[in-house]
């Protein structure tokens, strides 16, 4: 009891130490009881393994602290008769595991871990968080089977079969009510895509509700408020409860915003709360629920049937986005990096658990047929010393010439660094969106594969919009021969770094009146086919 005693004190120390931001004391804290669980007999106490974890995540240790809660599962697997308390650590074990492995790249145990934490997890609400992950992480790997697709969204909705629906009817309004839910009404890519959507409503057809679950306010979100009819906060409330209030606002059609990405309501939808339910914008995949819909486009989804999703596709005539940032982008160099350096510069700075072992392979084909070329990798992974050092052996692994490759950690001028790229190579299985468009409009063309896959064709879809389809490639083969065309041609990357930006200006990814218009004779489709005129 005495020792029990002791530990718990020095466990509270680390703790307090932990909590007043003081990490590298916090961790000093926890060696000597750490050092005690180790050498005892049957003991299974996991809090301070657990807090360990997240002083190193704190520490930006990413390395350490996969190998600590690896450390945890091989603890569990060893133990037989775990408490409800620590079946419960179990699944915060889990998900901690999923979320850095995720961030390291082994996207694969990342979804086996999320699904883990699912299985262990005893609150409802968390549970199906921890699934979501599980969805949304299994768009990072390759060669995924519609079989297995379909197998995570039957576990999906199964954590939801015991939902009463409300089955809302359609109501008769003078305007029909659009119903927006997200939580990411606030500075964040979502907002620039949904923005076209409120400036451009049309006012004598349409009332528009946000039902905004992200808590606090911007600039940017309070622009977009102003633009609605009604703005609810819905922050902290139950699924149910939201479900609640968008019935009683009585809203015709509701469109999700989220899917599965990070803190979404989609559980909400299960609830049937409005008579047409679609989700959009802010996701890639199917939601796995039976909805009425999920918006596309004719390039991402040539016809309206796609065998990894549930709902049908919705295609509009050109672009399923439409981007409106309410910022102004950096000045363009007028001299393209490979006039100054001599040398091409290849650059990717989406989010490098995107980047799998064989896109590295072939960025190595493309590297080695270009030998003076050079390659800069932007992610905030490299922010940390051991994202660093994680990566480099990565691609020392594969081959890769890392004294030609630069990688750059997080900054807030990552727009204006796009002025040392002559070429941006996109991710895939999961392309870029944001950050495609980002890349075209700082003048910079982007090399894009696209698949069967929905979510794979993101780049196909932009680069058709601006007429510059040529550039998305349906294989690897395709792939590597346009980055290398682009490379020998440099008198071209000149001319394309100045027109580049006025294509994407004056193309259908930047108009929002004529979005908002094709959107809104969906929205009316939509509403007719429920029986009303």
């Amino acid at each position: 009891l005495v020792g029990e005693w002791l530990m718990q004190g020095q466990y509270n120390k680390a703790y307090a130490l932990y909590q007043a931001g003081k990490y590298n004391e916090a961790l000093t804290a926890l060696q000597d009881l750490l050092g005690l669980l180790k050498s005892a007999e049957n003991v299974l106490w996991l809090r301070p393994w657990l807090l360990q974890c997240y002083i190193l995540r704190n520490l930006d240790c990413p390395v350490q602290e996969m190998e600590v809660l690896e450390g945890l599962v091989e603890k569990l697997a060893e133990s037989d008769n775990l408490s409800d308390g620590d079946r419960q650590l179990g699944a915060e074990i889990y998900s901690l595991l999923g979320e850095v492995c995720c961030r390291l790249g082994e996207c694969s145990l990342a979804v086996e871990a999320f699904l883990q934490s699912a299985n262990w997890e005893q609150d409802k609400a968390q549970k199906l968080i921890e699934y979501s992950n599980a969805i949304f992480t299994t768009n990072y790997c390759d060669n995924i089977s519609h079989k297995r697709w379909h197998k995570l969204y039957d576990g999906y909705r199964k954590l939801l079969q015991n939902i009463q629906p409300l089955n809302a009817k359609p109501k008769e309004h003078q305007k029909i009510r659009i119903g927006y839910l997200s939580g990411d009404i606030r500075r964040h890519p979502v907002a620039y895509f949904l923005r076209p959507l409120l400036e451009y409503t049309d006012r004598e057809r349409f009332d528009v509700y946000l039902y905004q679950t992200n808590q606090g306010q911007d600039s940017l979100s309070e622009k977009l408020h102003g633009w609605a009819d009604c703005v609810r906060m819905v922050s902290g409330r139950s699924h149910e409860e939201i479900a609640g209030c968008i019935a009683e606002d009585e809203i015709d059609i509701l469109v999700d915003l989220s899917g599965h990405t990070c803190d979404n309501h989609l559980p909400v939808l299960a609830y049937r709360p409005a008579p047409v339910e679609i989700s959009a914008i802010g996701y890639f995949n199917s939601t796995g629920l039976s909805i009425d819909g999920f918006l596309s486009d004719k390039y991402c989804s040539p016809s309206s049937y796609n065998a990894d999703f549930q709902e049908p596709l919705l295609q509009l005539p050109d672009t399923h986005f439409c981007y409106s940032p309410d910022f102004d982008y950096p000045q363009i160099s007028l001299q393209s990096p490979w006039q100054k350096n001599g040398y091409i510069t290849f650059g990717c700075f989406n989010n490098f658990s995107k980047v799998t072992d064989k896109l590295l392979q072939v960025w190595a084909q493309i590297l080695q047929q270009c030998p003076q070329s050079r390659l800069i990798l932007k992610h905030k992974l490299f922010d940390s010393v051991e994202g660093r050092q994680w990566t480099v052996r990565r691609l020392e692994n594969l081959a890769l010439p890392v004294e030609r490759i630069e990688l750059r950690g997080f900054s807030a001028d990552y727009l204006q660094q796009y002025n040392d790229v002559d070429i941006a190579l996109d991710t895939y299985p999961y392309t870029g969106g944001m950050t495609t468009m980002e890349a075209l409009l700082m003048g910079v063309p982007v090399v894009s594969r696209y698949g069967s896959r929905h979510g794979t064709r993101f780049g196909l879809s932009f680069l058709s919009n601006i007429g510059l389809d040529m550039l998305a490639a349906a294989n690897w083969q395709e792939y590597v021969q346009k980055a290398l065309l682009l490379a020998q041609n440099p008198e071209l990357l000149q001319d394309l770094r100045h027109q580049i930006p006025q294509l994407v200006k004056n193309s259908p990814l930047m108009d929002g009146k004529n979005y908002c218009q094709a959107v809104e004779k969906l929205y009316i489709r939509l509403y007719k086919n429920r029986g009303l005129s």
